[in-house]
């Protein structure tokens, strides 16, 4: 089978983007809100499993895993918003709401960082035979964790100890079986998604292989941050944001920069902040180029009262109306879970 991941006739477009029609705002309270929302706790389950069968076998079959990155990608095609939200709540949220125990800084990670990467590469413009290769990736990048104790693997603390060789990952892929699948393809982006960052300087624009990869390692990056930093508390998106841009500016290409931003967004979907009048407010559309001025739902009021019926606003049209932090609140994320 030909490598689909070969670099080929790459135009100057490739970083162009049109933008998003606006749907209906009350379409995600019904059919397309659970069929995500399973679709996202389905694919835990099923890379939890795969990760369990590695550990315990040494050998996995990734059929499941392989069908359900097709089904996600699919859902991320028709409407983002509650993957999105999903990969941006707190794991505190994930783990109240899927039934057995996951490994935290593998399954969680791992499933987030493909929810972001993904949504890049599609509004890239990716060709369709190249993301699931992209998603595989993405999503089995930490597969070299599972050397760690038992008990570490539930936790999401300081895995720097055991995050050192992403050869390791790239080694487990040879023990899943894949239908039809180019499992060296996978294993070539792995071994790419790497924190030497003297690699990622190399990289070109046109260089498509390593464009993959670098979407990969940012999105990973994030993640961790914004979910699981070695120590501390997580960091909200818009500081996140701010920690990466100085690590990145000596690295990446500035259009790689301006990409990330524009795309994972300071204020991310689904997340919570904090306005001017101080109200507090969900992101439920962001405004590519104007991402401090997202689309917010005001969930509750300046006294903290929740509203009976949340306000939708724009903020583009609202230029005195603006977001002063961000906000983590678990009992918000499971509120307004739907809200969109």
């Amino acid at each position: 089978m030909d490598n689909p991941l070969q670099i080929d006739d790459l135009d100057d477009g490739f970083f162009g983007i049109s933008e998003p029609t606006e749907q209906s705002i009350s379409d995600l309270h019904g059919t397309v809100a659970e069929t995500n929302k399973e679709a996202y706790f389905n694919l835990l389950s099923i890379f939890q499993q795969l990760c369990t069968e590695l550990k315990t076998d040494g050998q996995a079959n990734g059929n499941e895993l392989k069908k359900q990155i097709d089904s996600v990608i699919s859902l991320l095609q028709e409407d983002e918003r509650m993957l999105l939200g999903l990969a941006n709540a707190p794991y505190t949220y994930i783990r109240r709401n899927i039934e057995e125990k996951v490994y935290g800084s593998i399954v969680i990670h791992g499933v987030n960082t493909m929810l972001y990467s993904l949504k890049i590469s599609i509004d890239l413009g990716v060709p369709a035979i190249r993301l699931p290769y992209i998603g595989a990736a993405a999503i089995c990048h930490r597969l070299g964790l599972l050397s760690m104790p038992e008990k570490n693997l539930f936790e999401s603390g300081n895995t720097a100890e055991f995050d050192k060789n992403p050869q390791a990952a790239s080694d487990l892929i040879n023990n899943i079986s894949i239908d039809d699948f180019h499992i060296e393809s996978i294993q070539y982006l792995i071994t790419l998604v790497s924190e030497d960052q003297q690699l990622l300087r190399k990289t070109s624009l046109r260089e498509a292989m390593y464009q993959y990869s670098m979407v990969i390692h940012l999105c990973s990056e994030f993640e961790t941050l914004t979910h699981q930093p070695a120590f501390g508390s997580a960091l909200s998106p818009v500081d996140a944001m701010k920690k990466m841009r100085d690590e990145m500016k000596d690295y990446f290409h500035p259009d790689i920069i301006k990409l990330f931003f524009n795309k994972l967004s300071i204020y991310p979907l689904g997340s919570f902040v904090k306005l001017s009048s101080n109200e507090t407010a969900k992101i439920v559309k962001v405004n590519e180029n104007f991402i401090i001025r997202p689309v917010i739902m005001i969930v509750l009021d300046s006294e903290g009262r929740e509203k009976l019926n949340p306000v939708r606003i724009n903020l583009r049209e609202k230029p005195n109306l603006y977001i002063r932090k961000a906000v983590i609140n678990d009992y918000l994320t499971e509120k307004y879970i739907d809200l969109f």
